[in-house]
């Protein structure tokens, strides 16, 4: 379960990457990590996270060709280096950096880059 909410919530991060957030996106977001952080996961969250995507961009609901933008993330590809950057992203209060964490881990990136995030992050 807990893997399905990451995967939401890094496709959410990636909707707002391109579209205006709501007012409730980041208080989605923030409660969504603390059940991640206390293993309290249930499929109610998952849901929310997939009903705001769906108020950010409507359309991308129902698009016959699907960019995969916006998309929940298959999460067999994440990486140690992506799982690093995971627990550190739980550790975070700066919404800047929850939604920074989000999209790298969506992002097919070097790691280099994620290095470079978790370092910035711990100095936070």
């Amino acid at each position: 379960m807990e893997t399905k909410l990451w995967s939401a919530l890094i496709g959410l991060s990636k909707t707002v990457d391109s579209n205006p957030k709501t007012e409730n996106t980041d208080t989605i977001i923030i409660n969504c990590l603390q059940h991640l952080r206390n293993h309290t996961v249930t499929q109610d969250l998952i849901d929310l996270v997939h009903k705001e995507k769906d108020k950010i961009s409507p359309s991308c609901k129902t698009c016959t060709h699907p960019c995969g933008n916006t998309s929940d993330y298959d999460m067999f590809l994440i990486n140690d280096k992506k799982k690093e950057l995971m627990n550190q992203i739980l550790l975070l209060n700066d919404m800047d950096y929850i939604y920074r964490g989000l999209c790298y881990l969506g992002f097919d990136i070097d790691d280099s880059y994620i290095d470079e995030l978790i370092k910035e992050c711990k100095d936070k």
